[in-house]
């Protein structure tokens, strides 16, 4: 049984911006059963299904932010608004922090959520990672595996 979800969100066509769908792929390697990998696209508003009934997910997308490419940010929804004064800071259509605020009124999600955001270089239609990302995504595959052991100690006690 899946103790923690990873949704990744991006476009695979966009450079930088397949980086959530590609550690979800990096992830599906891993020999850990507990981990629930969804690829949700590119459709922020589409997460919105995937967080019902779910107690502990991290979602990964690319995220403008003003930083360095490849520069790894991992947040909470409640610090959305405070990192992009109030900005989209997802790269789709309908904005990841709308998508979240639009979860909390509808009461749909009450566990304990966790925003990875990676910032991009290019989200031009090349099909490939800049480097900086792709080191990023090293980064961020550590940092899920610690989650994942931390959710697990909290089970266990």
């Amino acid at each position: 049984m899946a103790v923690l979800t990873v949704i990744g969100i991006g476009n695979r066509l966009r450079g930088d911006d397949a980086v959530g769908p590609l550690l979800i792929d990096e992830l599906s390697t891993l020999p850990d059963s507990q981990l629930e990998l969804i690829d949700a696209g590119s459709d922020a508003l589409g997460v919105l299904e995937y967080l019902e009934g779910r107690q502990e997910v991290i979602i990964i997308d690319a995220c403008r932010m003003g930083r360095k490419p490849g520069t790894l940010v991992t947040f909470d929804p409640t610090q959305a608004d405070i990192i992009l004064d109030g900005d989209p800071i997802s790269l789709h259509g309908l904005g990841l922090a709308e998508t979240l605020r639009m979860a909390e009124s509808l009461r749909m999600f009450s566990g304990d959520l966790k925003i990875i955001g990676i910032e991009p270089d290019s989200t031009q239609f090349s099909g490939k990672l800049s480097q900086p990302v792709q080191r990023a995504m090293k980064t961020a595959i550590e940092k899920i595996q610690d989650e994942l052991h931390r959710v697990k100690e909290l089970i266990e006690t």
